[in-house]
């Protein structure tokens, strides 16, 4: 059963994200003195990054053991403001004290499919298991239904073996660096922060119409040994029905 919380606007989603952001950290730490998180783009993400970066914030998050990995990446330089990671720097990484080795992004200066090879290489060097088992892992879903950087009729939907790849995305004309399906999957927490009436008609397909995969890949998300939460705002969430309904378990906050 999808479970879903729909906040009145993206603000209060991004608040309620940086609360679940600041619990999965202290548990993980307790649990295995370390955190990792996987981050996405966007302009919900983003607000939830600076909601953490906020002053008052900074004596509840141990920084020096927390690790961000990023679940995808466009491939441009980090300085480009396409970049993922020049959004996290601008609105995180730069305002908080992470320590430079616990910040590992995608070296998107080399060609595409050697850097997503590289990045799977420093996912292995850190992960133990078949796996990456982030204890942390942030999608978006854009309105053509892909998350991550899986687009609808991409190769990259396929990858069984994988960790992290280069997708061509034709849509895009353009190469994007991605985790795969199953990495992602493997995930201990998997939140979805969705936001705005142009995802409403895709979102309401992803979670009461069929499975159909090759055009919605949000719908291959399901993770194995974990938890997933959806984050909605109400215009992202009013195609949805009002009350639990079949496979949706909606709370309105």
């Amino acid at each position: 059963m999808a479970n879903i919380q729909v906040y009145a606007d993206q603000t209060a989603l991004a608040e309620a994200a940086v609360d679940l952001f600041i619990e999965t950290v202290q548990k993980s730490i307790q649990a295995r003195g370390t955190f990792s998180v996987a981050l996405s783009g966007g302009s919900t993400p983003k607000q939830m990054y600076t909601g953490l970066a906020a002053p008052e914030l900074q004596e509840q998050l141990p920084w020096q053991q927390i690790h961000l990995f990023f679940g995808d990446e466009r491939h441009v330089l980090p300085d480009h403001p396409e970049s993922n990671y020049r959004m996290v720097a601008e609105a995180l990484i730069s305002k908080v004290p992470l320590p430079a080795e616990n910040i590992h992004r995608v070296k998107t200066e080399s060609d595409a499919r050697l850097a997503a090879f590289d990045y799977e290489e420093e996912l292995r060097g850190f992960f133990d298991g078949p796996w990456p088992r982030f204890d942390l892992l942030l999608l978006g879903m854009g309105a053509d239904g892909h998350t991550a950087s899986l687009f609808p009729e991409t190769a990259g939907l396929n990858e069984e073996h994988r960790w992290f790849i280069a997708n061509p995305v034709p849509s895009k004309d353009a190469w994007r660096l991605t985790l795969t399906k199953n990495a992602i999957n493997a995930a201990r927490k998997i939140l979805v922060l969705v936001s705005g009436k142009s995802k409403a008609d895709m979102l309401a397909k992803v979670l009461t119409g069929p499975a159909d995969p090759w055009q919605r890949p949000i719908q291959l998300i399901s993770p194995v040994d974990g938890e997933m939460l959806w984050l909605l705002d109400r215009d992202a969430a009013k195609g949805l029905p009002d009350a639990d309904q079949g496979s949706l378990a909606l709370k309105y906050l």
